[in-house]
């Protein structure tokens, strides 16, 4: 049996849980499991019990993590540093502690700088999530079929990457090893870009004085670019707080072609402008036909490879601190 404590019971850590507990122990690599959840708001705990997705509630942190084996931080990224440093104490030796936050580099030194050398750390990401924030909003499939990034540091032994391999091949995802700071810049490119740009759509036509006319004309278009906006913005303003560098380099390319297509417009460039109208729907096109997600070699496989648990379950968890 593994305990797992899951910290913060937004969308992804109830979703987590609930995948986990779906899952077949006979057929998961990681095999039967038993999740404990806390959340500072009662309710949140409360709500995730009551969607299944934990067998425990812990009222306090040192309650859900006294015997946990793997310890999931869950909450906001920049919550993050504050919860490493009340669990330096509180996990107990042997541990292993991972994160779900969408971004790595300042996660991965928090865990270096706070977290006890009687622990083990590999940070994660899984590439999924919606607009919708809170338990209500889990689904127990957000994670399959989706990219779930690890990243490792210098003190992550071999212990912590198979059996966080294992959790995550159990809910369905797929393991992709980067390094942190790699890991940051794509990800400020592909997801936090649109996060800024479908919340700068919504800013500038929601603060037109024309606002009021031009919403009842604003259709499916509008819709599907302006959906990020309707994100968590605590959530959302953590993760662009956390990746200073990387944002700033694809904020500034953004301007330029900004600029760019202004001036090709007011000069009435027409084989310029359909010139780059043609490119982006080329690139968008092979990035359709090259099934997101899917990683060299895996269109070959008709199941997701599977983790061997005698290695798993063999191995010799430590029991609490004295």
């Amino acid at each position: 049996m593994i305990r797992i404590a899951i910290i913060g019971l937004g969308l992804i850590g109830t979703s987590l849980g609930m995948a986990l507990r779906n899952a077949d122990p006979k057929e998961s690599p990681i095999g039967h499991i038993t999740i404990t959840g806390f959340d500072r708001d009662l309710k949140v705990t409360r709500e995730a019990r009551g969607r299944l997705a934990i067998d425990r509630e812990a009222r306090t942190l040192a309650d859900a993590v006294h015997d946990a084996q793997i310890v999931v931080v869950a909450t906001p990224v920049r919550a993050i540093r504050d919860v490493f440093g009340e669990l330096a104490s509180l996990l107990p030796n042997g541990a292993i502690v991972t994160d779900v936050a969408s971004t790595k580099a300042m996660v991965c030194h928090w865990a270096s700088e706070l977290l006890p050398s009687t622990v083990t750390f590999i940070g994660g990401h899984p590439m999924a999530g919606r607009e919708q924030s809170g338990p209500g909003a889990a689904d127990p499939d957000l994670f399959r079929g989706a990219i779930y990034c690890l990243t490792t540091i210098s003190t992550t032994t071999p212990q912590a990457v198979e059996a966080v391999e294992a959790m995550v091949r159990t809910i369905g995802a797929k393991p992709y090893y980067i390094d942190p700071e790699e890991h940051d810049a794509y990800v400020a490119g592909i997801s936090h870009l649109p996060l800024l740009l479908s919340v700068g759509l919504v800013t500038a036509t929601g603060n037109s004085p024309a606002w009021k006319e031009m919403a009842p004309l604003a259709a499916t278009g509008f819709r599907d670019v302006s959906r990020l906006a309707s994100g968590h913005p605590a959530m959302q303003r953590d993760i662009l707080l956390t990746n200073p560098h990387g944002l700033s380099r694809w904020i500034d390319e953004v301007i330029r072609f900004l600029i760019t297509v202004r001036d090709q417009i007011t000069a009435g460039d027409a084989e310029a402008i359909e010139q780059l109208l043609q490119q982006a729907k080329a690139t968008r096109d092979a990035w359709l036909a090259s099934k997101p997600h899917l990683r060299p070699g895996e269109a070959d496989f008709t199941s997701m490879p599977t983790v061997e648990r005698p290695s798993l379950l063999g191995l010799r968890w430590p029991k609490r601190n004295e």
